[in-house]
């Protein structure tokens, strides 16, 4: 367990050193190349910056495991001595140990060789891009047969070296709401001659806050505004506004449902106050959603290591979602006792708790 550890520090703390963002991972990738190279797999670069490691064992399937690679656009306060020689970006979101354990897995299975074919992907633009579909359109899993796949994010709120997952929604689909409302400037003492965007935008907030709270009151979702701005002067009605919020949901039809609303109400608005609404709603990722066969098989790789249900799904989104539309898989929660949140800038963690994450591979990669 030693060397494992000293293993893992070794390659976390050199690729936290070395952050990068989106598709734009040069160092991060000759890194990886390089230390997957030393292993049995067979590895190829996948452009931009995307890597396959593949282990064939021999056995009828293939099981594939996925890491993400990129960083966020932060500047670190961690204080720690291995910390970000790049100004403006930081692992803030734990993507440096989710490589390690990759890394740290690939070694190992080199040594010992697994009862089912390994493949590795690590992929590029998981906080923005959708680096996904990117490895998805290799044709990787086909390629290699896979018939499932996992990931693992780590979580600051478990205690160390604890792994936690359930079967069914875990993450939600996440979507940016970008709204502009166009009106027309007056002098405020003359409304008679203006459309008054701020009004207009003010009635869009409650209206679509009364409407989404009581009509999805029994459904998981979020729907919400982060950010409002309207006008120049205080003595002149508005031309413009724009605000920003979130919709969040774990069923597709439910997301839709509540844009379908949103767009409902806008366009009620403008028809009784002339202003002209621009709604933007974005795809996001969908939704991801566990699949129950793998949270037994999970369950059953557990044996050995701290394992706990997860009583309620994630409000964030992850990329990771993407695979499940074409392979049944299965994230789980790996515990890193801080008392930091992800994506802080002074984000830092107990290292030990790798370990255990490794173990979890590997215990997945030996179950029939």
């Amino acid at each position: 367990m030693e060397d494992r550890l000293t293993r893992l520090i070794n390659h976390r703390r050199a690729l936290h050193e070395i952050p990068e963002t989106c598709y734009d991972l040069p160092e991060t990738q000759e890194y990886v190349l390089r230390a997957l190279k030393t292993t049995r797999a067979e590895v190829s670069a996948v452009s931009p910056s995307g890597v396959l490691a593949y282990f064939d064992m021999g056995a009828c399937s293939t099981v594939a495991f996925r890491s993400d690679m990129d960083a966020l656009p932060v500047q670190e306060t961690s204080g720690v001595p291995f910390v970000s020689r790049h100004a403006g970006k930081t692992h803030a979101c734990g993507h440096d140990a989710h490589m390690a354990m990759q890394l740290a897995l690939a070694e190992e299975i080199s040594r010992t060789p697994t009862r089912r074919n390994v493949l590795i992907i690590l992929q590029p633009a998981e906080e923005s891009g959708n680096g996904a579909e990117l490895m998805i359109g290799t044709g990787a899993l086909d390629k290699y047969g896979v018939s499932e796949i996992y990931a693992c994010h780590v979580e600051p709120s478990l205690k160390s070296g604890v792994i936690a997952s359930r079967p069914g929604e875990f993450m939600a689909r996440a979507s940016e709401v970008h709204v502009t409302v166009r009106g027309k400037s007056s002098h405020i003492a003359e409304p008679q001659n203006g459309v008054d965007a701020l009004m207009a935008g003010l009635r869009f907030v409650r209206e679509t806050d009364i409407c989404v709270r009581e009509r999805y009151a029994n459904v998981r979702h979020l729907y919400g505004y982060g950010s409002f701005s309207s006008g120049r002067a205080n003595n002149v009605i508005s031309n413009e506004t724009h605000i920003a919020g979130t919709l969040r949901a774990y069923d597709d039809a439910v997301f839709e449902s509540i844009r379908q609303d949103v767009l409902r109400i806008a366009e009620g608005i403008g028809r009784d106050t002339g202003a002209r609404f621009e709604v933007e709603i974005n795809k996001g990722y969908p939704p991801l959603i566990n699949s129950p066969e793998c949270y037994e098989r999970i369950k059953a790789a557990a044996q050995g290591l701290e394992f706990e249900y997860l009583p309620e799904p994630h409000l964030i989104a992850e990329d990771f979602a993407c695979y499940l539309r074409y392979r049944p898989g299965l994230m789980f929660n790996l515990g890193i006792n801080t008392n930091t949140p992800l994506h802080d800038p002074a984000f830092r963690f107990d290292e030990s708790a790798l370990v255990q994450g490794t173990q979890m591979f590997l215990n997945l990669a030996n179950i029939d």
